[in-house]
């Protein structure tokens, strides 16, 4: 059932999910329904520095996506979940205590509601399954036929349900674009491409390091194996295409130590015998002679 119209007096509280400086996901019911919430924070005018020829708005760009990924059926081959409505640019304050983070915002927030799935977790090497990245890849794919890059393809935005053996749910749409097919240019589909190659970049590098017992095999948090499966991502390329070597950059290292702590970063790469570089230009010739090195220390990590 759709939630439209939806005002903050009627949302009921049940949990908070999750947190970040972006935005806040709760399980709540509305109008008898359990679903997810997941309030944005609001954003103002463009300023002047700002680019022009996209959108910025995080609720606007994940409003987008979800919409045309419900219109063109996406959502009903449960690939992401089910889209039910918004609540946009609303007043916070009959949702205390639990929106006391938006009460002192310029801006006021605005919420999508989603799909309530239970028995989620985010995709990790002992519950990979060659089913289940497979039906990753066949998702994003689907996602893409709806012309809508998803814009952060990595494994905290790809949930498997722990009771399902098969599938597989892909979640956070904030960074997403969302194209029209009849004013999409070249360089737009070239980007549909390369994320889809970023997906079965992980499809084929995560079998080379499923070893052992499962049950052993963990990190001691998201954010290391997130930059694990990044620099195992570039090495698997290298191992299969050892030419590729010198035409390799650090731009995906460099992109890791952007969107994360990059002392953490450094220190992982550093660990596994590889060499770190500030510009994302300079080659990297010596990633392939050191692929044992890192191969010994993923085996330590798992």
């Amino acid at each position: 059932m759709g939630l439209d119209g939806v005002g903050p007096a009627e949302v009921i509280f049940k949990d908070k999910l999750f947190a970040s400086e972006f935005s806040v996901i709760f399980l709540v019911v509305v109008r008898g329904q359990q679903c997810v919430m997941k309030v944005h924070h609001g954003r103002g005018p463009r300023r002047y520095y700002e680019p022009k020829d996209r959108e910025l708005d995080i609720h606007i760009l994940e409003t987008t996506a979800y919409r045309r990924l419900k219109e063109r059926g996406v959502c009903e081959q449960g690939i992401v979940p089910q889209f039910l409505g918004t609540m946009d640019k609303f007043d916070p304050m009959p949702c205390q205590p639990y929106l006391a983070n938006f009460l002192n915002d310029e801006y006021p927030p605005s919420a999508i509601f989603l799909e309530y799935i239970p028995n989620l977790e985010m995709l990790h090497l002992h519950n990979y399954t060659q089913a289940r990245m497979n039906n990753f890849l066949v998702g994003i794919r689907k996602i893409h036929k709806a012309l809508v890059k998803h814009g952060d393809p990595k494994p905290r935005n790809m949930l498997i349900v722990k009771d399902d053996p098969e599938r597989v749910v892909w979640i956070d749409f904030n960074r997403a674009n969302t194209y029209d097919e009849h004013t999409i240019t070249d360089r737009e589909k070239v980007f549909l491409a390369e994320e889809e190659e970023t997906v079965a970049g992980l499809k084929m590098c995560l079998p080379t390091f499923q070893k052992g017992d499962s049950n052993k095999r963990t990190y001691s948090t998201a954010h290391d194996e997130f930059h694990i499966l990044h620099v195992m991502k570039l090495l698997a390329m290298i191992d299969e295409h050892p030419s590729m070597a010198t035409h390799i950059t650090t731009l995906e290292i460099g992109d890791v130590k952007k969107e994360r702590d990059s002392g953490r970063a450094d220190r992982l790469v550093e660990m596994a015998g590889l060499e770190t570089c500030e510009s994302a230009d300079e080659r990297v010739t010596r990633l392939l002679s050191r692929f044992l090195a890192f191969t010994a220390f993923v085996a330590r990590c798992i």
